[in-house]
């Protein structure tokens, strides 16, 4: 699965749990003046913002997506201030995030 069609269907179900899911656009970022490396999602869902990298699965013919050195920074940066940034290659891994959030707030319908 690319990372774009990952990102449509994590949308599509954070949208179902009634989380916001806010897709972060990082193209020609260093042009911008955006923060490199900043993560592809930020999700923000039962009083929780948590953000999140996607990467590529590995499958067969594709070796995995890897994290730039300016993602690596910018979670390494995070971390200092005490902020998570969870790396997903998969919609299970983003619906174990966004049911963890839920959860933490005393929401228990899952999706």
């Amino acid at each position: 699965m690319l990372e774009a069609d990952l990102v449509n269907t994590c949308r599509l179900a954070a949208e179902r749990m009634g989380c916001f899911l806010a897709v972060v656009g990082q193209r020609n970022a260093s042009k911008s003046g955006s923060t490199l490396g900043f993560p592809d999602l930020v999700l923000l869902c039962a009083g929780q913002v948590r953000l999140i990298e996607v990467k590529r699965a590995k499958t067969a013919d594709d070796p995995a997506g890897t994290l730039n050195l300016g993602q690596i920074a910018f979670i390494q940066r995070a971390a200092e201030q005490h902020v998570p940034v969870d790396v997903i290659d998969s919609l299970d891994d983003f619906m174990h995030i966004a049911n963890s959030c839920r959860m933490a707030r005393g929401v228990r319908r899952r999706v």
